[in-house]
């Protein structure tokens, strides 16, 4: 009796046991799966952590050059020479901090992508009114049918029936692993939740470009002015080389900073003409 009730024991152990390792495992399989999203998450993230931070750099440096532009104005006051040569230095990293913004990338829109949805999400769901009355007339003629063969079905015997007739027990599984379908509603659902966000998401980054490109052309026009001043003092002045070669300089970065932004502007058209007039504001 002894050597029975020990026998049971070490099945049921070694039950536990093997539960416990299956547990462990299926643990460990989702943790690993968890850490692998996790890993092509960060993955996909990079190239728009990388934009954004070459984005962030240009735009301190614009800053930075805003503050310098308040103290050049200031010197140059006496000296209209000294004010053109600090002048071309600042247009020079003016130019860099700006082709630097335009290398950093485009905005993260995926303009077909939200095309589409926004195509299904204007599209209107079936009346469901419509669909319960199909339902009930096709439920109906089968009805009819099924009456007018039950002659047919009386030799069936109750063991045969019993047999055809599926469980509660057998149906149930089936009913709890059937996957799940979207319904039209959900899917229009889903898309305009896409859309809202995504078009939130657009007009956010289009302001910011925006936003910087005002700044920059702000900026470039404040110096455009300076040196319109300097030129006036300096008309009646004898001016050495280097003068000269800083009006120049500056001349041609000016036109190279235009070009850039202008093409960094066209860049976006598709983008505004897509996610609608309130990103077209920021053109």
């Amino acid at each position: 009796m002894n050597i029975g009730t020990s026998g049971i024991s070490g099945q049921n152990t070694a039950s536990a046991t093997l539960t416990d390792l299956n547990d462990r495992l299926k643990l460990a399989k989702a943790q690993k799966a968890q850490a692998q999203k996790t890993a092509a998450d960060t993955l996909n993230e990079m190239p728009k952590k990388t934009r954004d931070d070459a984005r962030a750099r240009a735009k301190a440096k614009v800053m930075q050059l805003v503050e310098r532009l308040k103290i050049i104005k200031e010197l140059g006051k006496s000296d209209p020479k000294i004010m053109a040569k600090m002048l071309a230095n600042l247009m020079k990293e003016l130019k860099a901090a700006v082709k630097d913004y335009a290398k950093a990338g485009g905005n993260d829109m995926d303009v077909s992508g939200f095309s589409a949805a926004q195509s299904t999400a204007s599209q209107p769901v079936p009346d469901s009114d419509a669909e319960t009355e199909s339902t009930a007339e096709t439920e109906t003629t089968e009805a009819a049918e099924e009456a007018a063969v039950s002659d047919d079905t009386d030799s069936v015997t109750e063991d045969t029936a019993a047999e055809a007739t599926p469980t509660t027990e057998t149906d149930a599984p089936g009913e709890a692993n059937a996957p799940y379908i979207p319904t039209p509603a959900d899917i229009k659902g889903a898309a305009e939740a896409y859309v809202k966000t995504e078009r939130q998401r657009a007009e956010g980054e289009l302001m910011e470009v925006n936003d910087f490109m005002k700044q920059v052309r702000g900026l470039v026009k404040v110096v455009k002015d300076l040196f319109e001043t300097a030129k006036i003092k300096l008309a009646f002045q004898k001016v050495d080389k280097d003068t000269v070669e800083a009006f120049k300089s500056s001349g041609k970065d000016m036109e190279e900073i235009d070009k850039v932004l202008q093409d960094l502007n066209k860049g976006l058209d598709d983008e505004r003409a897509v996610y609608g007039p309130r990103a077209a504001i920021y053109a």
